[in-house]
């Protein structure tokens, strides 16, 4: 009778050490002891990341190598959230957490230590592009059989209008995609863009198959503010790897694959699903 009591009381002081364990920050359970390599992120700032209001990134990390993450109002990450600082907003929520500092309203989660630099700077490089001389243009509510790879000097999709591309490597002097207009992939693409890149408001880019949005690819060689504009309820099925230059996706969008910025700014109400191609 002594030692089955003795057993129970044990069972039940490990489970009382379980619960203050998680409820101090801990996870007796996670395998997480690094920092995700770079083919696990679904958003990356090499300066900094903002997430907006009540946005949702419901698989993949988000991290910044540099910078700061700063979560706004209601804003989740499921996965794990990396950088040098993190910032929560009111009743922002994260995973396990990678990081030096962390900031916001109290109660406060821990930070699990790691050696700067979060991603070697090697993998972070701009990929140079070379684009051609001559523009494609879809005009307004028409659409095209699938182009086969090629070079082209700029891209211009009409509002409405559909660009097919069969699949293989493309690359261009800059990308615009009207309102409403969609550039899709019909099987493995990897388009490669010098200049800036410009989605209108619900116009859609990647693989024709949103769930195979790890086999798109939009490389972005340009610097600075505004290399990669998606306007509201934009849609993105393809990773956008754009180190060097400022990544914006407005607010309500959807958006599976990855974000690759110098700086990631996702607006408010926002979906992100991680399916990276990298």
């Amino acid at each position: 009778m002594s030692t089955s009591m003795s057993h129970g009381n044990q069972a039940r002081a490990l489970g009382v050490a379980v619960l203050l364990a998680v409820g101090l920050g801990a996870s007796v359970s996670r395998a997480q002891t690094l920092p995700p390599s770079l083919t696990e992120y679904a958003v990356l700032g090499v300066a900094g990341v903002r997430i907006g209001r009540d946005s949702r990134v419901l698989s993949g990390a988000v991290g910044s190598v540099d910078g700061t993450v700063r979560l706004g109002p209601k804003a989740r990450v499921s996965s794990v959230v990396a950088a040098p600082t993190v910032r929560l907003g009111l009743a922002a929520h994260t995973g396990p957490l990678f990081c030096h500092l962390v900031s916001g309203p109290p109660t406060l989660p821990t930070c699990d230590a790691f050696s700067d630099p979060l991603i070697d700077p090697a993998l972070l490089a701009p990929v140079p592009i070379v684009p051609g001389s001559t523009d494609l243009r879809v005009p307004a509510h028409t659409g095209t059989a699938p182009i086969p790879p090629g070079t082209f000097r700029d891209v211009r999709v009409g509002a409405g209008g559909l660009l097919q591309l069969y699949g293989g490597v493309y690359a261009a002097r800059s990308l615009r995609i009207g309102r409403g207009a969609r550039v899709v992939c019909e099987s493995d693409c990897r388009i490669g863009v010098e200049g800036h890149v410009r989605l209108g408001g619900g116009a859609g880019l990647g693989s024709s198959t949103p769930t195979r949005a790890d086999t798109a690819r939009v490389d972005v060689a340009a610097s600075g503010p505004g290399a990669f504009i998606a306007r509201p309820r934009a849609n993105l099925s393809a990773t956008v790897f754009a180190p060097a230059g400022d990544v914006i996706v407005g607010r309500l969008g959807s958006y599976r694959g990855a974000l690759v910025g110098h700086t990631v700014v996702v607006g408010a109400h926002v979906t992100i699903r991680g399916n990276s191609a990298l």
